[in-house]
């Protein structure tokens, strides 16, 4: 009797098999075909998607003028009676004196324009000839040091947008507000930086930033150290042996 159970099993083996295919066969659609070629839609982006930053608002001021100012020009010096420039600044602009501890000397001054809010613009003179490099060497230090300002978390982001021999332009985040700068050096002997100029901004000041910066540039003058006059102590006469 047991061939007869395998008999058995084996037809009911093989019509399992064929109902499955015949199941499967059914269940699968015709591939489709067209002439055209269509893009695949995609799934999700080939690369990770990188979020637009977010910034602090702008003070909504008027934009930096590209029409000029009326300036007045002003003497800055080291100390009071060092080398230094006089230089044509938009007039009424106040002046932040950056000084050392004692009061006496400076290298760097910054102005603004009291009737705007505090993140607009600024324009800084800069006095670099103590330093006795060039303006590329010069150029090159004040890039290094923004990186390192960025490294240490005193500002974030910043980027050279453009750079040539005398100047350089960057962004940067400052306070959470994004932050255009232009700075270009000047050399009065023609191989040592003297003085730098900067204009920083918003980026709706940038045109009104470059005529800032190049007018400031233009007007740049020498200063040679004061001379020092000493008065003469009179000699007293000289005595005679009397004879």
């Amino acid at each position: 009797m047991w061939w007869r159970a395998l008999g058995v099993a084996a037809v009911l083996l093989c019509v399992g098999v064929a109902g499955g295919y015949a199941v499967g066969d059914r269940s699968l659609e015709e591939p489709r075909s067209t002439s055209t070629l269509e893009p695949v839609p995609g799934v999700s982006p080939s690369v990770p998607a990188v979020p637009e930053p977010i910034y602090t608002a702008d003070p909504d001021d008027p934009p930096l003028s590209t029409a000029g100012f009326e300036t007045e020009t002003v003497p800055l010096r080291v100390t009071p009676d060092g080398p230094g420039v006089k230089v044509d600044v938009p007039a009424g602009w106040r002046s932040q004196r950056v000084v050392t501890t004692n009061n006496e000397t400076t290298n760097q001054w910054n102005f603004v324009d009291p009737e705007h809010a505090k993140a607009t613009y600024l324009l800084r003179v800069n006095l670099v000839f103590s330093l006795n490099v060039s303006v590329t060497a010069a150029r090159d230090g004040r890039i290094a040091a923004l990186e390192d300002a960025q490294a240490t978390g005193g500002l974030a982001d910043f980027v050279v947008t453009d750079e040539t021999a005398d100047t350089f332009e960057a962004t940067y985040v400052d306070g959470g507000r994004l932050r255009f700068t232009m700075e270009r050096w000047v050399s009065f002997n023609g191989s040592t930086a003297y003085a730098s100029v900067a204009v920083t901004g918003r980026e709706v000041d940038q045109a009104g930033m470059g005529v800032l910066l190049g007018r400031t540039i233009s007007s740049m003058r020498e200063l040679p150290a004061k001379e020092v006059h000493t008065e003469e102590t009179p000699s007293s006469p000289s005595s005679t042996p009397s004879p």
